[in-house]
């Protein structure tokens, strides 16, 4: 049965009333050449087929409020098609392995951040699109690398999700983990998320970070996911020092949980996450359409209402408040893009390292 959103008689006159039309017509008279032919044949191929974690980007439900919305907004009628899916490097490998097997992809859009695009950029498997002439001023250079292949979608910001009901001091730093009210504690995680960007050579150094490792070994007691969160709520650990992407600690804080993330000033950094068109693409320009999508207002509104996160780049996110907050503190925010990976090999090492110390540690 297909998860893709449909809309029904009833659903269409509730919601479809005279100002929501004169918008669509007034957007479509602003949208440019390009972006019209890409409508135009993706609603030719029709269907969208498009696979990640049912926690990521909102999962199905995000996938049919996307659905809905490019149909109110540029007329398309594609039907999208969302499979719960399995982890970002495993959905990039399987896209990879069935590209050289000369077969379709299983889902026609990527979604991964720099750290699993690196290992698979000398593959060229993914399409290079003018994304910029779709959506002129709002698409830019600055959201699009590697030639046009990846689109930032949105901002994910490592720190320390923690409890603020239980917690025995407001942190601000790394280092206030490292004092002796947190010991036994706290938590990590087994993939020693945000550890490898501050062992670049250019921020901690590979050192200073495994020092820093070695030191909240001896503090913290148990390994947790990042999405393992309810065991901070509970308050089982006080911290998961460091987390993933800061989306988890809005979830379980809009639900009522003592819980908030802390963007250390002392290891500030911006993840960015992207979406790509494998070259094996069934549906190519509905593929492409979606993406444009995600770039639009509305499209990095329902970003928020689905995930708690968006693209940093634009002056309404919601990100770019937390990032202009904590740099007037002092902090100085890392962007972890694709080049910047690339040109700081040392930081896997340095996390592969790190991933010793602490799994070992916590076991």
């Amino acid at each position: 049965m297909r998860l893709g959103f449909a809309f029904t008689a009833a659903v269409c006159a509730s919601v479809i009333t005279a100002l929501s039309l004169s918008a669509t017509i007034a957007r479509a008279a602003e949208m440019s050449p390009a972006l019209k032919a890409l409508i135009a044949a993706a609603n030719k191929e029709g269907e969208l087929d498009i696979s990640w974690g049912t926690t990521t980007v909102g999962g199905n439900a995000g996938a049919e409020m996307m659905e809905q919305a490019m149909r109110k907004a540029w007329g398309s009628t594609v039907n999208i098609r969302y499979t719960p899916g399995p982890s970002m490097p495993a959905v990039g490998h399987q896209i990879a392995t069935e590209y050289a097997a000369g077969q379709k992809a299983f889902s026609d859009v990527w979604f991964a951040n720099g750290a699993y695009i690196v290992p698979l950029l000398d593959r060229n498997i993914f399409m290079k699109v003018n994304w910029q002439e779709l959506l002129p001023g709002r698409i830019t250079d600055r959201e699009v690398e590697q030639g046009g292949q990846f689109v930032r979608v949105y901002s994910g910001m490592s720190g320390v999700t923690y409890n603020t009901r239980l917690a025995p001091m407001k942190p601000t730093t790394l280092e206030d983990f490292l004092k002796p009210e947190w010991k036994g504690k706290i938590a990590s995680t087994p993939y020693a998320a945000g550890f490898d960007t501050i062992s670049a050579t250019d921020i901690w150094g590979p050192e200073k970070t495994l020092d820093y490792v070695r030191k909240l070994s001896q503090q913290i007691s148990g390994i947790l996911r990042c999405s393992d969160l309810e065991r901070i709520a509970s308050g089982e650990f006080l911290a998961l020092n460091m987390d993933c992407s800061g989306q988890d600690a809005f979830n379980w804080k809009e639900k009522g949980a003592p819980i908030d993330q802390m963007i250390p000033l002392d290891a500030a950094q911006i993840r960015y996450y992207y979406m790509s068109v494998p070259k094996n693409a069934a549906h190519p320009n509905a593929a492409k359409l979606l993406i444009a999508f995600q770039a639009t207002p509305e499209g990095q509104e329902i970003l928020w209402k689905t995930d708690h996160t968006d693209l940093s780049l634009y002056p309404e996110s919601h990100i770019a408040a937390k990032v202009r907050e904590i740099t007037a503190q002092g902090a100085k925010p890392v962007e972890v893009s694709t080049d910047w990976i690339v040109a700081h090999p040392e930081t896997q090492k340095v996390k592969d390292e790190a991933i010793k110390i602490l799994t070992s540690k916590a076991n």
